[in-house]
């Protein structure tokens, strides 16, 4: 049986009755543009009180079984609904767009994975859309499996994103401002799920990624969608302040 981070026909709003009320039937998902306003699904009853091991048990027990779309039904996914936006998909790190309606030339677009497949993003994991997303060949290249941090000696650069060393001398690769937050919450979500630690250094960075660049309606938008196919929800986008009850994932 699948088990969502929330109940699928529950209203996302953040009045006490959403958890009581029942939805109306959905109709067939259909991405639409990103929208700066919207309603956050505030934070789920089923969690109150609970921190640390314990918390994060509760998130696995809740969230980790969904449908595996498998690798390329994940990318056909991304590139013609989930992030297509009126036949345009345009990469999270450079912002440069490419025009389709199908998987591009990898070449061109290629799919990030937020957590590295040689550092454990296989099987299920490899097509877990909670942590796949549209990036340019050339910037997915760069990042390769680095560890995200801040960058403070710059080796490459565009539109925010940055791949250097950090002030402590380690390689590290730093997405533009507006998608820190969404990286942060797609690993916070990979970590919960398939039982991988982050490391303490990243994680320290990722956390304040988390409270700085805060959830849009966009990645709600994103995170209906993925529910829609793969039958789960990150419920880090739901309640961004779960991290925060988490000393160490």
């Amino acid at each position: 049986m699948i088990i969502s981070s929330r109940p699928l026909s529950a209203p996302r709003t953040t009045s006490a009755s959403s958890f009581e009320t029942a939805a109306p039937k959905k109709a067939p998902f259909k991405q639409a543009a990103p929208v700066d306003d919207f309603t956050p699904a505030g934070p789920d009853p089923r969690y109150d009180g609970l921190k640390d091991k314990i918390l994060i048990k509760a998130l696995h027990d809740a969230v980790s079984k969904h449908k595996d779309l498998g690798y390329n039904g994940a990318r056909k996914v991304i590139f013609t609904t989930l992030d297509n936006h009126d036949g345009f998909v345009k990469c999270v790190y450079t912002g440069k767009e490419v025009k389709t309606d199908k998987i591009p030339n990898s070449n061109v677009m290629n799919t990030e994975h937020t957590w590295p497949q040689s550092k454990g993003a296989t099987g299920a994991a490899k097509a877990d859309l909670h942590h796949l997303f549209p990036t340019d060949s050339k910037a997915n290249s760069i990042r390769g499996n680095y560890p995200f941090g801040t960058v403070k000696n710059v080796k490459w650069t565009e539109n925010g994103a940055k791949f250097g060393t950090d002030e402590k001398g380690r390689t590290v690769f730093e997405p533009p401002d507006a998608h820190k937050g969404n990286v942060a919450r797609a690993l916070f979500y990979f970590s919960t799920v398939y039982n991988k630690p982050i490391p303490p250094d990243e994680e320290s960075v990722l956390k304040q990624w988390n409270t700085l660049d805060k959830v849009d309606a966009a990645e709600v938008k994103r995170n209906d969608g993925i529910e829609a196919v793969q039958q789960n929800r990150n419920p880090f986008v739901d309640d961004p302040t779960l991290s925060e009850r988490i000393a160490d994932f």
